[in-house]
């Protein structure tokens, strides 16, 4: 399958696996009735009065508020009726509102009820449809993304589009373990067994045994969501409340408020160090965390499932198999210098009744993986260049990036690349500091808040880190505070911007309100709200539209569902005045000839081809995004993908063999002052699991010659090249000893 489209399918599948096994949720204790309406009420209130918009709680936002609620408990538009729907809408949409003011819950409880009895009678009917043999010669198609669609109007079209869901995932099953299923045909028809390349039997196809799976899955899902207490019901009843003001809003129970804090901010959190997974009623370790307690035990695999979790050194080990996964995470992160007990059955446990405990003190763990890192390129009779990627703005970022900043200038680095592709935000302050490493000072961003009372967050220091040439590489994915970085060093005129169409358009601040202010009872949770927007200091806004590249390089992104436009209530693009900066102009005299340099290069570029392609396909894939269920023509578009995969692979391995030595530049290795080219023997790095896969289509393949820089990277390379050629030999920097101050002419 070409690459592009591949990351378009894994999409696709974590949306499917929302559909099949429900958004998570966070256990919380039994509320009262009474407590829940004051929840509700306070956070109807902060929502009127604090969110940016400062709208009424009225009954437009009601419908809104209806909708999202009944959509959050069926996302796949698979379990209600449409007869539901319109009864709720008639009973409850334009109440929800003032039921609200005045603390009354009763339609979260009813409309959950509801759900229940609809989701135990689509239950009543999984089993038949599973044991019954499919037929997957016949022309159907079923849809999977059915968020746009209505729901069902009948049981009959409920239970046939239940039929085509498990005829789906049963189909998709045999088509991902294809040599298995050839394995099972032969057995049936007495020839010899099927090997591998190396010559080992592929393993038989247990047909009863996948749709096993298949219908544990939506027991244990059925099970989990009738065991949802009245503080699950509120969770999504107030989440959804909040959603119909603007799609960042979110009611949080304390466990989500955690989790947001250690995913956006601390990058760090206190437990053993392991990334887990729940798998078929287990939890499962999938990957070991350089620095961890459970890597430096060295008792610990990938693989490995826990059963049991104990406190300590006398605790009783709580039994976990078949325990929601956020559960389990709760039971083993602890208190820094803590111990904690797993029970585990090993990875290689020839019977799972073969259990060890393993006792390790938690301790703090960073994680590592959003860290920024370097890289310095070397071509031959080129310019050394650099790159610094940053997936998020966490606290120290910007002096992470300056010590980067430092090696680079020492190894004689003549031009860097920022990469925020992936960077989705963070905190604001760092990205302000960070943009203030390319200029001497001066404003970065306007927050204008809901009372019109605007804000002016500027970089005061006058010192500068960089200041050679420098090209801000973004994409889709790149939003909120990355973007207001790209913005602020476009609108100056200090880089080059290169990327996708455009960033992702989230120019909104949130903040998280504790709701124990206003709320006198134990933990009611957090309110995660949208107080401000974000302003160019060119009176701009990345809000909904992102910023524009000065050179555009074709992306699949630009044409997936991504990004504040796609966003249900996202709140509109507008803007401000501009505000008094000195614009540093070392950009503009250049796009013209580095578009069309770069332009000329894309035409040619094999890779780029690839990608066209690969957009064209994805453009039909989107008109149409119902799938086949019989089985000839969706091997035969797997026999297609398979095929334009293999030559693509051959052709790049027929390739010359670029020239250019990669570095890569951790803050480890400048900490410890290490070599380029040398590694430090003491650093860990993750080890994962490596599912066993029957398909030997899509075992890991090796890895192809060539270069080791994705097309998007090489090409900004190229442009960041053409750039240091273009501008004045005077600021074409080779680097400076560290310590001496630079400035921009």
């Amino acid at each position: 399958m070409c690459p592009n489209i591949m990351i378009y399918k894994n999409l696709l599948s974590a949306v499917l696996a929302i559909i099949c096994i429900g958004t998570p949720f966070c256990h919380a204790v039994e509320i009262s009735d009474e407590d829940s309406g004051k929840i509700a009420r306070v956070v109807g209130f902060l929502l009127s009065q604090t969110h940016y918009k400062r709208s009424a709680l009225d009954d437009e936002i009601s419908k809104e508020f209806l909708r999202k609620y009944m959509e959050s408990l069926d996302y796949s538009r698979m379990v209600f009726l449409q007869s539901d729907f319109d009864e709720f809408s008639k009973k409850y949409g334009t109440l929800l509102d003032n039921l609200t003011k005045r603390g009354n819950v009763s339609p979260a409880f009813e409309i959950h009820k509801r759900y229940i009895s609809r989701l135990k009678t689509s239950h009543s009917w999984l089993e038949a449809i599973i044991n019954k043999e499919f037929d997957f010669n016949i022309d159907e198609t079923f849809t999977p993304d059915r968020t746009k669609t209505n729901w069902p109007k009948n049981e009959e079209e409920a239970r046939n589009l239940w039929r085509k869901r498990i005829k789906y995932e049963v189909l998709g099953n045999r088509l991902s373990k294809r040599r298995s299923v050839e394995a099972l045909k032969a057995s049936i028809k007495g020839a010899a067994s099927i090997k591998k390349s190396d010559g080992t039997d592929v393993k038989i196809y247990n047909i009863k045994e996948e749709k096993d799976k298949i219908l544990r899955r939506y027991e244990r899902f059925l099970r989990v969501r009738n065991e949802m207490d009245s503080g699950d019901v509120l969770q999504y009843y107030l989440t959804a409340l909040s959603n119909g003001y603007d799609p960042h809003s979110d009611y949080f129970s304390p466990r989500e408020a955690e989790n947001f804090e250690i995913n956006n901010i601390k990058l760090s959190l206190t437990g053993i160090g392991a990334r887990l997974q729940w798998d078929d009623g287990y939890t499962k370790l999938i990957e070991l965390v350089p620095g961890g307690p459970a890597i430096k035990s060295k008792k610990l695999k990938p693989g490995d499932r826990i059963v049991g979790v104990a406190q300590g050194e006398e605790g009783e080990s709580i039994d976990v198999f078949e325990m929601e996964l956020d559960k389990v995470v709760d039971k083993i992160r602890g208190e820094k210098g803590t111990m904690v007990r797993l029970t585990i059955i090993p990875a290689d446990a020839a019977d799972e009744s073969e259990t060890k405990e393993v006792r390790l003190i938690r301790d703090k763990i960073k994680l590592t993986d959003s860290l920024a890192k370097g890289q310095i390129i070397d071509y031959p009779s080129m310019p050394r260049l650099g790159v610094i990627d940053l997936p998020q703005f966490y606290e120290n970022c910007a002096r992470d990036v300056s010590l980067i900043l430092d090696r680079f200038k020492k190894e004689k680095v003549n031009g860097i690349v920022l990469d925020l592709r992936r960077n989705g935000g963070g905190l604001l302050p760092e990205a302000v500091k960070l943009a203030g490493l390319f200029i001497e000072q001066g404003p970065m961003v306007q927050v204008i808040d809901s009372r019109q009372r605007k804000q002016v967050l500027q970089d005061n220091d006058s010192k500068i880190g960089y200041n050679g040439p420098l090209i801000v590489l973004v994409g889709k994915l790149s939003a909120s505070a990355s973007e207001i970085v790209a913005a602020a060093l476009q609108d100056y005129g200090r880089a080059v911007v290169v990327g996708s169409q455009s960033t992702h358009g989230k120019g909104t601040v949130q903040t998280v309100m504790p709701l124990t202010n206003w709320v006198r009872i134990k933990d009611p949770g957090k309110l995660k709200l949208t107080i401000s927007k974000f302003y160019r200091i060119a009176g701009g806004t990345t809000q909904k539209q992102g910023v524009k590249p000065d050179l555009i390089l074709p992306s699949p992104y630009d044409y997936m569902e991504i990004g504040e436009a796609t966003l249900p209530n996202s709140l509109a693009a507008d803007h401000t005045d501009p505000l008094n900066y000195r614009r540093l102009n070392l950009v503009s005299d250049y796009i013209k000839e580095l578009s069309s340099k770069s332009n000329d290069r894309i035409k040619k570029d094999q890779d780029f081809a690839y990608i066209l392609d690969d957009i064209e396909t994805l453009k039909k894939r989107l008109e149409d995004k119902s799938f086949s269920l019989n089985e000839t023509k969706r091997l035969q578009e797997k026999d297609e993908d398979k095929a334009k995969r293999e030559n693509r692979k051959k052709e790049r391995n027929n390739r010359a063999k670029t020239e250019e030595t990669i570095y890569d530049v951790t803050i480890k290795m400048i900490q410890k002052n290490i070599a380029l080219g040398e590694e430090i023997e003491e650093e860990e790095k993750p080890i994962r699991l490596k599912e066993e896969n029957n398909d030997e289509e899509f075992e890991e393949e090796e890895e192809e010659e060539g270069s080791k820089l994705d097309p998007h990277l090489r090409e900004t390379l190229q442009v960041l090249q053409d750039y240091i050629k273009l501008l004045d030999p005077k600021k074409q920097i080779a680097g400076k000893a560290k310590g001496i101050k630079n400035s921009i002419q």
